[in-house]
């Protein structure tokens, strides 16, 4: 995804408002993080991804199984999270504000629905191991900063609760959380899980269990990379 709006806004929204604001993939969340795994310490010479390579690195619905469709391209350009907002995390608000920092070098970007009222959003990253590494983990340790927040979309407010999820030995680092959003239907619950592998990082959305599903071969196709 390119931050054409707000680089935390975008992450907000993926995590935090998919399937609340049905931006395409019902699976989203906002706070929690678990990292372990070596920093990345000799690999600055160690160059992004182009585009198109990050992009045939996304999950296909040949990966996914019976069950799922893909969901129509959304818009990169505009201002189509611009009345989405956060109130109640002062650390959030501050990154949502000035988020220039937080920018990835190439990112890719996918979302299925399975069956009819299931998501699930993949997100790739490419950058340098160590700047991949240190943006993850500042991104991550600021929505797990607090325990809940409000978040806004037009008039409507709704409560988010976080909570810290387990991850799976998996690459070089993991990152986890689980968001609690209370919308007037009932509460949804959303895990994001991220895996970081060298100079790319896969980013999952969704239900907890499509989440858990999914993660083995988002990675394990990383490792076509030659």
């Amino acid at each position: 995804m390119r931050h054409s709006t707000s680089g935390s806004k975008r992450w907000i929204l993926v995590t935090a408002a998919c399937g609340v604001l049905s931006v395409g993939c019902s699976s989203p969340g906002n706070h929690d993080s678990t990292s372990v795994g070596a920093s990345p310490s000799n690999s600055a010479a160690v160059q992004p991804l182009t585009l198109s390579k990050l992009r045939s690195l996304l999950l296909t619905p040949a990966d996914l199984g019976a069950g799922y469709t893909q969901d129509a391209a959304k818009t990169e350009e505009g201002n189509q999270y611009d009345d989405v907002s956060i109130q109640g995390c002062p650390s959030l608000e501050k990154l949502d504000s000035d988020s220039s920092g937080m920018h990835f070098a190439t990112e890719a970007q996918v979302s299925y629905t399975y069956h009819t009222d299931s998501g699930l959003g993949e997100e790739l990253h490419s950058d340098a191991p160590a700047t991949l590494s240190k943006k993850l983990q500042t991104l991550f340790s600021t929505y797990i900063s607090c325990p809940s927040y409000t978040l806004t979309s037009g008039t409507t407010p709704i409560e988010v609760t976080i909570a810290k999820s387990d991850t799976p030995d998996l690459g070089d680092e993991q990152f986890a959380y689980t968001s609690t959003m209370q919308l007037p239907a009932g509460p949804q619950i959303l895990k994001t899980l991220a895996v970081r592998q060298g100079n790319v990082a896969v980013m999952l959305v969704g239900a907890p269990a499509l989440v858990d599903r999914h993660i083995e071969a988002a990675v394990a196709k990383l490792g076509t990379l030659g």
